[in-house]
């Protein structure tokens, strides 16, 4: 809901500050005074184009802002979340600053944005009918969303037509996809048969590097390792008798056991003799790695050839042979993969191909529901333009097949109006009188109350054109409107006036030769004094000013809906 309006230095006005309540505000003054100029101020904070002549004093910057509460309004919420602009209170600015030089400034709570982006936030604020200007409830992309409203069961059906829309068109990027590669798909599968090939040829184990840089490292250090063996052995095991450590600790193990039962000699006997075992166990290793050292001519190049084929390989494929391996398997399940895309298309065919049949019947389902809505919204419109002093104008609501199914079904939904009898039905875009368009959208929106979800409407003198009977049915089915939305009204009419919950003077008023608006929000006998002027003009008599306060009075007491 729209609380407050900021007006500095736009257009007449100097400075203006304007509350505003729930249900119908309404906006009456002399022609000239300002009106149109508060209903302007409201187009710049919803995303209106900009043109220098909207400063008053050229000197200083114009700036118009506006105060809602949203703590209703779930889809301004939402839209404010997504783009980081909801704050902590229930309460939005919005602000338009015009400099001299021709720029200007957007503020979203204080924080500057692109003017694009207020208007995708505003059509969640709102919505404002003007003479000769595009009606927001006329958008023909929200014709499906009333017509839902008003269908039984379209609230089952929808979200399962969606999905399947959905399914269809990530099946049909996957196969365009699949065709745009194509090309690369052949390629990608030569390059890894080419890498496939050359890394099972290698025929690579874990640990074979390790072990082929142990043994080139044996190879290429041999004579030093043989001799050290066999020298070891010799002080270990194959020494002169006597002299080598194996004979010298069993001559030790011997003696100790000629020291008779002493304890210290019957341990020590025990440890020597696991040393005398320990040693023969030793001295057999060392002689078999010494008989390993007696290496075929030629194997130390067989050996750095095949660790240079690592080398290689990890240069390419990874840093060790795990990575080779793991690098192979991957290469394996994705040549796999392009093997089979031939085949994964033709699936994806028939998979979309089956999708397909069952948006279809889905489709036709939501199509007949929309029907009996199309009929329900129908009624309920003719019953409101006859409440309107219409009886003559015929709506329908066509539902018909549209060329492209999507992501809301297959139909599209015309709305057609007649304004005489035997006139034929025509797309509501073509009416051309202002009088019969005011009255045909606010029987829209009273028919549409609970589904069009914008909280504050905008008149500006819709009533131009519409007299008599028909004034007074407009006036109440406004005040019927303004129960459930907020209603702004800007009106030179007594009879809408007279329903105001809220209404407010607009004037001029002349000082120092310049002349600028101001506003006032008038009380009970300020009203019936107001209603008298628009009846009667300034120079009203006491009998205007009686039938004034009758007027006031009547609607005051007449139930809202």
């Amino acid at each position: 809901m729209l609380q407050e309006i900021y007006i500095n230095n736009f257009v007449l006005i100097d400075e203006l500050r304007l509350e505003l309540l729930p249900g119908l505000n309404v906006l009456t003054g002399e022609t000239g005074a300002g009106k149109s100029i508060i209903i302007d101020a409201l187009g710049l904070v919803i995303g209106d184009r900009i043109t220098n002549d909207f400063i008053k004093d050229s000197q200083y910057k114009a700036v118009v802002e506006a105060v809602f509460d949203v703590s209703c309004n779930h889809e301004a919420r939402n839209f404010l979340q997504e783009n980081g602009l909801l704050e902590e209170d229930d309460l939005l600015i919005l602000s338009r600053e015009i400099t001299p030089g021709g720029r200007n400034t957007t503020r979203i709570n204080g924080r500057s944005v692109n003017v694009s982006v207020l208007r995708k936030l505003a059509v969640n604020l709102l919505d404002m009918h003007l003479q000769h200007d595009q009606l927001s409830i006329l958008r023909p992309e929200m014709y499906l969303k009333y017509v839902d409203s008003f269908s039984p069961g379209s609230e089952e059906i929808l979200p399962l037509v969606q999905s399947k829309h959905n399914e269809i068109r990530n099946k049909k990027k996957d196969i365009e996809q699949l065709e745009l590669d194509e090309l690369n798909r052949r390629q990608k599968t030569d390059f890894l048969s080419y890498q496939i090939d050359e890394i099972e040829k290698a025929r690579l184990h874990p640990g074979e590097e390790e072990e082929l840089t142990s043994l080139v490292h044996r190879i290429r250090n041999s004579r030093k390792l043989l001799e050290g063996s066999e020298r070891l052995l010799n002080l270990l095991y194959d020494g002169p008798e006597g002299r080598n450590a194996y004979d010298l600790i069993s001559m030790s193990v011997n003696q100790c056991a000629d020291m008779g039962d002493e304890p210290i000699f019957v341990t020590l006997q025990q440890q020597l003799e696991e040393f005398y075992y320990l040693l023969q166990d030793k001295s057999a290793e060392i002689s078999s790695y010494r008989d390993s050292l007696d290496f075929e001519p030629g194997l130390q190049e067989e050996v750095e050839e095949r660790i240079y084929i690592i080398n290689k390989l990890k240069s390419k494929y990874g840093n060790s042979i795990e990575e080779i391996l793991s690098y192979l398997e991957q290469s394996r399940e994705e040549k796999l993969m392009l093997d089979n895309s031939q085949e994964r298309k033709e699936t994806l065919q028939q998979e979309t191909e089956k999708l397909l049949e069952e948006y279809s019947d889905l489709a036709d389902r939501l199509s007949e529901k929309r029907k009996q809505g199309a009929l329900i919204l129908r009624d309920i419109v003719n019953k409101e333009l006859i409440e309107l002093n219409m009886p003559d104008i015929q709506f329908e609501v066509l539902v018909e097949a549209s060329q492209e199914a999507g992501i809301l079904g297959q139909d599209k939904i015309e709305f057609l109006f007649s304004a005489n009898p035997g006139e034929a039905m025509r797309p509501i875009s073509r009416i051309a009188s202002g009088g019969e368009i005011s009255r045909f959208v606010l029987a829209l929106k009273k028919a549409l109350a609970e589904v069009y979800q914008v909280p504050t409407l905008i008149f500006d003198e819709i009533d131009i054109g519409v007299g008599g009977t028909s004034l007074t049915s407009m006036a109440l089915k406004i005040r019927e409107l303004a129960s459930s939305h907020q209603v702004v009204l800007v009106t030179h009419s007594p009879q809408v006036a007279s329903y105001a919950s809220q209404h407010c003077l607009i004037a001029k008023q002349v000082a120092d030769g310049k002349t600028s608006t101001v506003v006032k929000t008038l009380g009970q006998e300020e009203k019936i004094k107001e209603i008298a002027r628009m009846l009667g003009g300034d120079n009203y008599s006491e009998l205007t000013l009686e039938h004034a306060r009758e007027m006031y009075t009547r609607a005051q007491t007449h139930p809202a809906s």
